[in-house]
């Protein structure tokens, strides 16, 4: 994982999660001992796992596109 600070002038931070990061943080899910996120290697910014239930429950989720296929997700 990698946390990116917006170049001056512009608003937007990146986050980079490889594809380990996000894997890991899914296990941690099903893992009920587990904190459930992941820190940062300069401790600047922590990614939280929360269930689709409960980010959701008082909205609908937004639209993911699949530009190879043409779906939306």
């Amino acid at each position: 994982m990698k946390f990116i600070p917006a170049p001056e002038g512009y608003k937007l931070h990146r986050l980079e999660l490889t594809r380990r990061n996000l894997e890991a943080l899914l296990k941690k899910l099903d893992d009920p001992l587990s904190a459930r996120a992941l820190l940062d290697p300069d401790t600047t910014i922590i990614v939280s796992a929360v269930e689709n239930e409960a980010h959701y429950a008082d909205r609908e989720p937004g639209a993911i596109y699949m530009p190879s296929t043409g779906e939306t997700l």
